[in-house]
């Protein structure tokens, strides 16, 4: 059945204009490391990050129209860059890093858009100033407050309603805060079909950021940033019969409170350093048919990062540093031990879920320390960064074995040292194209919810990858720039489900899993222009796990082969009007091929066929933003209209069984939806 037309009014209030607010970037002109863009990065500066049709404004968002970067399903909330998980990529903002990049569900990033000034988007091959990831880099940086004056802005749509605020304080100093509350789940349940609400979850969220500078001298100054996150979300279906019942509640939030000091010298070097401290939690409850599961994570989070870099001469520049982070965490399960299901389990939507069930409560410390120095040599044309990161890594549970009675519990915590050598190299052969190639080693500590002697093996190490990256920047003509980029990337000792029947004491988890993912993708952007601009991005690629003992590769589980988007905007006489076009490749799903009666629950369960054997079918969508810009004395009067999906195509977001699984549906996505609302700027 097709969706219905679903329309929305909303209402804007601002203060000072947009372009007030950016001058203040002044404060965020220090540069540490060397220059220099890697192959593949991608980076979007704050008015890219607003004008961008489908994202509403949300710097997050728009990241998803970026190369490399895997279309999130209809849940939404996961980052996949380069066939990476997303627990395999790092964000970082202002030096600290937080667990998570959106809101369950994906809507909305955690961060709100106008509290930044740039997102940073590395898809691998980074430097090593980052590590404890073996995937991609998100860096955001935040803006500083207004020089002058102050400045304000509310926003109230169909999502959230939001603020942002920012004055200056004495002589070069200044606040700025941001944030938002939603409440979508009231809104749009009624736009959703019945079956697309068992998959889409309907989040209940909120977010705060603060920000103070406080100048020292005129080239010193320390600022304090706090980051707060909180979400929960629902998704059931109801169902007369037990077995087939499935729900999932869910509550995740973080803060971040940080301390940044930051130092430029009069020879173009510069040093920094930046502590913080943070809190995460998350409580995940899920029934699936008799089969249930419970778990809650918190943890303390304690960072330390420091850098200096100087120019030694012309063709030498020298950075060093450190980078620190210490995980205490608490975690407590009990259910089933394949609820919720891991990358590489082969199950089905709504499948009913039983078996045995277990409980554990077990605590884990994990820290790392890396110092490492990025020295730069210019030789003529070339520009060589040989760089290398010491990681050490100290991993600690509690417990190496299951709680047996009054037995004492013995921890299992040991001291890795992993050095991480990475090189990077730039020619410039014309002045208007210049190659490079980047290649490193990186390593990732395990998860604490993978270190119980029940649900996972406290034994678990460091996972590893190497990344090889090699691209082209080419300026064509006064506007265009084209960025080709080969991408391949080699996990090992990657943390899967022991395939055993049976799996031995504390080693329901093994260390086994190798993976690869290789490609290319291709960004052609359309430089400022005073009435033309976007960007077409490209990505086709293959990912790919297994166990080490299998012969052959599987399909990473998101999996997409082809990723193709097309943003663009055009404007004359105050209209903008904006486009967006997406097109993915479906993502990977195990077919189903019989069913049997499980005579112990009563229950019928799926005979699958090959894992990963058949897809999803492709994924398109196009948006439409039209604005117009009014100007009555001091105050800036924005109309607009976003709809999203324009053509209301019926995207197939997952697929569903009966209770005999004999037959298959399909969970369709978001119907078109207009969003229309005013901007007004003081």
């Amino acid at each position: 059945m097709r969706a219905r037309l679903s329309v929305f009014g909303l209402a804007m209030l601002a203060g000072i204009p947009e372009p007030a607010a950016l001058a203040s970037d002044a404060y965020e002109t220090v540069v540490i490391a060397p220059p220099g863009k890697a192959a593949g990065e991608a980076e979007l500066s704050a008015s890219e990050l607003r004008q961008i049709p489908g994202a509403q404004g949300d710097g997050g968002k728009a990241l998803e129209n970026l190369p490399g970067v895997a279309r999130p399903g209809l849940a939404g909330g996961e980052l996949v860059v380069w066939g990476a998980a997303p627990e395999e990529t790092r964000i970082v903002v202002d030096g600290m890093e937080i667990p998570v990049l959106y809101h369950v569900g994906a809507l909305r990033s955690v961060i709100h858009g106008g509290f930044l000034r740039t997102l940073t988007l590395v898809p691998g091959g980074y430097g090593a100033e980052y590590g404890r990831g073996l995937g991609g880099l998100v860096r955001m940086t935040t803006r500083a407050p207004p020089v002058e004056r102050y400045q304000g802005e509310v926003d109230v749509d169909v999502l959230d309603a939001s603020f942002e605020a920012g004055a200056a304080v004495g002589d070069g100093g200044g606040v700025l805060a941001a944030g938002r509350i939603g409440y979508l789940d009231r809104i749009l349940g009624g736009a959703l079909s019945s079956d697309t609400r068992r998959l889409f979850p309907l989040p209940r969220y909120r977010d705060f950021q603060g920000k103070t500078v406080v100048p020292l001298r005129e080239d010193e100054r320390i600022e304090v940033i706090f980051l707060n996150s909180s979400d929960a979300s629902s998704i059931s279906n109801t169902s007369a019969s037990p077995s087939s019942a499935a729900r999932q509640d869910r509550n995740q939030s973080f803060s971040r409170l940080g301390v940044r000091y930051v130092r430029t010298f009069a020879d173009g070097g510069g040093a920094s350093l930046t502590s913080f401290v943070g809190w995460d939690q998350t409580q995940r409850q899920e029934v699936a048919g008799l089969g249930s599961a419970d778990e809650t994570i918190t943890s303390m989070v304690l960072g330390l990062r420091g850098e200096y870099g100087a120019p030694l001469s012309p063709r030498l520049t020298l950075v060093v540093g450190f980078d620190g982070m210490v995980q205490l965490a608490n975690v407590q399960r009990s259910g089933s031990p394949t609820l919720p299901p891991r990358e590489g389990d082969i199950v089905a939507f709504g499948q009913p879920m039983s078996g045995g069930t277990g409980a554990d409560a077990w605590s884990a410390s994990i820290g790392n320390l890396a110092p490492y120095t990025a020295p730069e040599i210019i030789l003529g044309r070339w520009r060589l960064l040989p760089s290398l990161r010491f990681d050490g890594f100290f991993i600690s549970p509690d417990r190496s074995t299951p709680k047996n009675g009054v037995t004492p519990r013995a921890a299992s915590s040991r001291l890795l040292w992993s050095p991480a050598p990475r090189l990077a190299i730039a020619h410039q052969t014309r002045s208007w194209l210049r190659e490079s190639l980047e290649l490193g080693l990186y390593h990732q500590a395990p998860s604490p919810s993978d270190l119980s002697a029940v649900f996972g093996s406290p034994t678990l190490g460091l996972a590893h990858a190497l990344h090889v990256v090699a691209g082209a920047d080419m300026d064509i003509g006064q506007h265009f720039t084209v960025q080709p980029t080969l991408f391949y990337r080699r996990m090992w000792d990657l943390v899967m489900r022991n395939p055993a029947p049976s799996p031995p004491l504390a080693q329901a988890l093994v260390q086994d899993g190798v993976g690869r993912a290789f490609g290319a993708q291709l960004l052609v952007k359309f430089a400022p222009h005073p009435v033309f601009s976007g960007w077409l991005a490209y990505t086709v690629g293959r990912s790919e796990r297994r166990h080490s003992f299998e012969s052959s590769y599987r399909l990473f589980d998101q999996d997409q082969t082809h990723v193709f988007t097309f943003v663009g905007s055009a404007s004359t006489r105050g209209f903008v009007v904006g486009t967006r076009f997406r097109l993915a490749t479906g993502m990977p799903r195990t077919p189903v091929i019989g069913s049997y009666l499980d005579a112990t629950t009563g229950q019928y369960q799926p005979i699958f066929g090959q894992q990963n054997s058949i897809r999803l079918p492709v994924f398109y969508a196009l948006d439409l933003r039209i604005e117009k810009h009014f100007r009555r004395r001091s105050v800036d009067i924005v109309p607009y209209l976003e709809i999203l999906n324009l053509t209301n195509h019926t995207n197939v977001e997952e697929f569903a069984y009966d209770e005999q699984f004999a037959s298959r549906s399909n969970i369709t996505g978001l119907p078109i939806l207009a969003l229309a609302g005013v901007s007004v700027r003081l």
